[in-house]
């Protein structure tokens, strides 16, 4: 978490947050801190290769939902892999 607005990422951290960052599901400091270190001038490869890789995980995300919404088996096909509808001590946490 960042403690304060104009707080400048470390590499390391931006890195960690890339995924988040590229989803849009920070808080807002936490956002406007990634979009800052990513315009910077200056930063290691690895700030472009995990911004690059998590942009591309976004993109290929919303091209397997052409309309936003996902398929009506999804959830049937996500609670049979976990073992919900088996009565599996696998879904006893949900």
């Amino acid at each position: 978490m960042i403690h304060s607005p104009r707080h400048h990422l470390t590499c390391a951290q931006f890195v960690d947050m890339a995924e988040a960052f590229a989803l849009d599901a920070l808080d807002e400091h936490e956002q406007r801190a990634c979009a800052r270190h990513a315009v910077r001038t200056v930063h290691h490869a690895e700030c472009r290769v995990a911004l690059a890789a998590a942009r591309g995980i976004v993109d290929r995300l919303a091209a397997a939902l052409p309309d936003g919404a996902p398929p009506p088996h999804l959830w049937s096909a996500i609670e049979s892999r976990l073992g919900i509808d088996t009565g599996s001590s696998n879904a006893e946490w949900l």
